[in-house]
């Protein structure tokens, strides 16, 4: 099965299974976000993985919905926070209706993608509740160290990995976590298979990174250098802070902050002092450590050589994204 057909496969199961009830203020922009596309990775995630490890395919389809429903919460919540008017090429919940109607909606989400696991067993039930409640207490973590990153000048690496760890990292490794669950596989191999997911999700995050200034506009559906416009201080603002001398520190603080520069201008000229400073280089060493990391956690798991082969392909295709 291709990663295509999974896709189709869950949201096909998304458009049935959800009912969209009244009152309609509530449900519209629940149903509006959910239908907006984006690139379903953790339900493909948790679907490869139970397929992977032999289990039916729908048995998957709940964990996959619950998890794909719970990042769209947090997307909608986000979005308040920052103020943002467009998501995936459309309106953001926010802009299209208004800040109440965003925080409402995110919050029957949250709702939503606990109801859905009721669908599995008791024993089930409770461990998928536990764990997706673990996690969202991090990624809450992580969106208030995004949020005090704005208000810090001098963001140590430590910090921001600890934040995209927390904010992107541990949903995706709970995807890969929550396919090992369905699977009923042994828990050293969920918990591998968790940090595994964690690893990628570094990985994933950091391309997402360099993506922004150097990846095609057209082709990721994201505005070139938005990090930049947005002043988000990201591992190519931190490093390239952190190897200037006093004067260039300067200028490229005021060129960084500045609300006067025109947009074109101000992105070339960040980008040149990333691209000078090494820093580009140093994120893809960064995310082939990770990439390395996590390779050498698939081959800890235990199950069979051929399976190891393909998890470690599925790998790298989630990461293929031609930086």
């Amino acid at each position: 099965m291709i990663m295509t057909e999974y896709i189709k496969f869950f949201e096909d199961y998304l458009k049935k299974e959800l009912k969209y009830n009244k009152p309609e203020n509530l449900y519209n922009p629940v149903k509006y976000i959910l239908e907006s596309g984006g690139k379903r990775l953790r339900p493909l995630i948790t679907l490869y993985i139970s397929d992977l490890f032999n289990a039916k395919k729908t048995e998957a389809l709940p964990a996959a919905a619950a998890l794909e429903i719970f990042h769209n919460f947090t997307l909608a919540h986000d979005d308040i926070m920052d103020n943002s008017s467009m998501r995936r090429g459309k309106k953001t919940i926010n802009s299209k209706w208004d800040i109440n109607t965003g925080i409402l909606s995110g919050d029957v989400m949250l709702i939503i993608s606990y109801e859905i696991l009721n669908q599995y067993e008791d024993s089930k039930y409770v461990l998928f509740s536990k764990k997706l409640t673990e996690i969202s207490r991090l990624v809450c973590e992580g969106q208030q160290a995004d949020m005090d990153f704005a208000s810090k000048n001098d963001i140590t690496e430590n910090e921001y990995f600890e934040m995209i760890k927390n904010k992107t990292a541990v949903l995706i490794g709970c995807s890969f976590m929550f396919g090992g669950i369905v699977a009923e596989t042994n828990t050293s191999n969920t918990d591998l298979l968790y940090k595994i997911g964690l690893n990628l999700g570094i990985a994933f995050q950091l391309e997402d990174d360099l993506l922004d200034c150097f990846g095609d506009q057209e082709k990721f559906g994201k505005k070139t250098g938005g990090d930049i416009i947005e002043k988000k201080k990201t591992l190519l603002f931190i490093y390239t802070h952190s190897q200037l001398e006093l004067d260039k520190k300067s200028e490229f603080e005021n060129i960084f902050y500045s609300s006067d520069l025109q947009e074109s201008e101000k992105i070339t000229s960040i980008i040149s002092f990333y691209e000078n400073s090494g820093a580009v280089n140093y994120l893809k060493n960064k995310v082939k450590k990770h990439f390395n990391k996590a390779e050498s956690l698939i081959n800890d798991l235990q199950i069979d050589n051929d399976i190891k082969i393909k998890l470690n392909q599925f790998s790298k295709t989630l990461l293929n994204r031609e930086i």
